[in-house]
């Protein structure tokens, strides 16, 4: 296959593999997940953003946040009103989806089934399959709106190319499940932490791995943070956090509990926060700087899945607020205001109890992603 045409510096520089497993709908032969049915078609969207989660059950969920507008004339000293109308219930696999994530107008969602599905969240349709992995997928991520990567059982790491899903590079190496990826900020590397127990860096310019350092435990998931100088890696009751520069841990939380997800926030007065969900039904909010633990949400019955944060603006506000969604094995999804946290003076630990709002999906829910509107 002739290499691709060049469109991004920090990607399209490495080889493609010789064989393309994009499968487009219209040509798959499976056609139990038609969207276009009245079954499972996609409402015209109405949210002012979208809640999309995965399942145990291999449902895929896509769920409508939707501000409600207030008569009180003091509104901005009061919570706004947050409705949540579904928009999408369909069986997008055949077996656990395990991963779930949205860049601008797509949304992917992989599974057991080792396959990558692919769907245009603007116009509402499925755009088709990915085949190149040979386990379970296990990571998804987008990097602006041009690529994606994805991570498998297999031990693979694969880059996408979004323009025509054309899968530029399978990154082997790892020796064991890769369970985590995320792309530096620059889009010109990438860590990744696996059943192995090593951390991989990978350079995006030359599609090869760049170091590898051993953890003495399985990292489960890996994160930078948004300045990209330091990375967190959660390993069970412990997450720690490593300065890019000599490798060296900078700050280390521990629990109890297993800590299942993490997220970076970067606030402008307390600089990096890391929100983390754990075993034990509970979301915490950490100050990186000082390792103090600032906020804990307590809303949930069952133990945390998956986190993701987005800013929305609600009627009446002149500025987006911060939100927080969490994800639990019960089936049920929370929305927290973030923005809670700042108006506390002492910025002590801060206990939150009840959430924006709350919706049950009855269903054992694995992952979770969010998006902003599509307004055509």
């Amino acid at each position: 296959m002739p290499k691709p045409k060049r469109t991004s510096k920090n990607f399209d520089t490495i080889e493609s593999p010789s064989k393309k497993r994009f499968i487009h709908k219209e040509s798959a032969s499976d056609t139990n997940h038609n969207l276009t049915s009245q079954t499972y078609e996609m409402k015209e969207p109405v949210e002012d953003f979208l809640i999309v989660v995965g399942s145990y059950e291999r449902i895929l969920y896509g769920i409508n946040g939707r501000w409600v507008k207030s008569d009180q004339s003091n509104f901005d000293k009061c919570k706004p009103s947050l409705h949540f109308d579904p928009t999408f219930i369909f069986p997008a696999h055949i077996g656990c989806i395990k991963a779930v994530a949205v860049g601008s107008r797509y949304l992917a969602s992989g599974s057991t089934d080792e396959v990558i599905k692919l769907y245009d969240i603007k116009k509402r349709k499925e755009l088709g399959s990915l085949l190149q992995h040979e386990g379970s997928i296990t990571t998804i991520q987008f990097y602006n709106k041009t690529h994606m990567i994805s991570g498998s059982e297999d031990g693979t790491v694969c880059i996408w190319r979004t323009k025509d899903w054309e899968c530029l590079k399978v990154l082997k190496g790892h020796k064991g499940r890769v369970n985590s990826v995320d792309i530096h900020p620059s889009g010109k590397i990438a860590l990744s932490v696996s059943s192995d127990k090593t951390v991989r860096l990978w350079n995006f310019l030359t599609g090869r791995k760049a170091s590898v350092n051993k953890l003495g435990r399985e990292g489960e998931m890996v994160l930078w943070n948004p300045a990209g100088d330091h990375y967190a890696i959660l390993m069970g009751q412990e997450i720690k956090i490593y300065n890019i520069t000599d490798g060296q841990v900078t700050q280390n939380f521990q629990l109890n509990s297993r800590y299942l997800c993490m997220r970076y926030f970067a606030h402008e007065a307390l600089g990096d926060l890391l929100i983390t969900g754990s075993e034990d039904k509970t979301v915490r909010v950490y100050n990186v700087k000082n390792g103090d633990c600032i906020a804990t949400y307590i809303g949930h019955k069952s133990r945390i899945k998956d986190i993701s944060i987005i800013y929305s603006m609600p009627p009446m506000y002149s500025t987006p607020l911060s939100l927080l969604t969490s994800i639990s094995s019960d089936g049920v999804i929370n929305v927290w205001i973030l923005d809670e946290i700042w108006s506390n003076k002492e910025r002590e630990d801060v206990t939150i109890t009840t959430p924006l709002a709350s919706y049950n999906t009855k269903s054992r829910l694995t992952c979770v992603a969010l998006s902003q509107t599509f307004n055509d």
